[in-house]
């Protein structure tokens, strides 16, 4: 990433611009460098003050501070991307994250944008589509992806949406009188009445279509291991990173069948 810019992007963000005597002056926000250095949990030792020079001299240690943690900069960049609303804006550091061969790319998290990992662009896409349908199913999958991708991970909170994700879109379709709906009792009426539902895959020499489908939901159920605590203290109290990020795409296709009427009762 090319440093300079995308630091030009925050900056651009932290200063209010003043004009005088035809001439436009940025002066730095002192309220918006101290967010800065709350949510990149940094201190810049920078002491503070009103006059202009003082507020320069904040914008310069920001600047000297977040070149040296390459963290704090990219969350710098994230928060910022939150806030930005133009395409030019967006599709320049886009080119720059492209160009530079970075890990990180820019996504849609929710109403606004911001740093995701970067992964097969196809996967992608067809995430961002079903968060723009604004649906239940989709919204949820919108949240398992930022804990899942964005720079505020968290691994259990991103699988615990995928699993509702998925019994919000398979809910109306496999248990629609359920009050209470859940993943485990989907699964079961999937199991005990196969013949009374449609899939759209139906003959395969290897395997059976509907215990592909059903095997993938029980993936999906049993390792949501967070969800209790297991009597072997060697057990994982949480699912991992990776596991988080697996959970977000076996959803993606779940929630695809189910709403799209792939899974139907004959």
């Amino acid at each position: 990433m090319d440093a300079r810019i995308s630091l030009g992007l925050v900056e651009s963000r932290i200063c209010n611009y003043q004009t005088t005597s035809g001439r436009t002056v940025a002066v730095p926000n002192a309220t918006l460098i101290r967010e800065l250095e709350r949510v990149c949990r940094i201190d810049t030792e920078w002491p503070g003050g009103p006059n202009f020079g003082q507020l320069l001299d904040g914008l310069s240690m920001l600047r000297q501070t977040l070149y040296a943690n390459e963290s704090a900069f990219l969350t710098a960049v994230d928060l910022h991307l939150s806030r930005v609303g133009d395409s030019v804006t967006l599709d320049a550091l886009q080119q720059i994250l492209n160009d530079a061969g970075s890990e990180w790319r820019i996504g849609e998290i929710g109403p606004g944008y911001g740093l995701v990992k970067r992964i097969d662009d196809t996967v992608q896409h067809a995430a961002e589509e079903v968060a723009r349908q604004g649906t239940r199913p989709g919204k949820l999958l919108a949240d398992a992806w930022r804990h899942a991708f964005s720079m505020q991970r968290d691994p259990s909170a991103s699988y615990r949406c995928s699993v509702r994700a998925v019994e919000a879109a398979a809910g109306p379709v496999l248990t629609p009188k359920d009050p209470r709906p859940s993943l485990g009792k989907m699964i079961m009426t999937l199991r005990d009445g196969l013949q009374k539902w449609r899939f759209t895959f139906t003959i395969d020499s290897a395997v059976d279509p509907k215990h592909v489908l059903l095997q993938m939901m029980q993936l999906l159920w049993t390792n949501e291991y967070s969800r209790h605590v297991d009597a072997d203290p060697s057990a994982p109290l949480h699912v991992s990173q990776e596991e988080a990020e697996s959970a977000v795409v076996l959803a993606l296709t779940l929630v695809n069948w189910f709403t799209s009427g792939a899974v139907a009762s004959v």
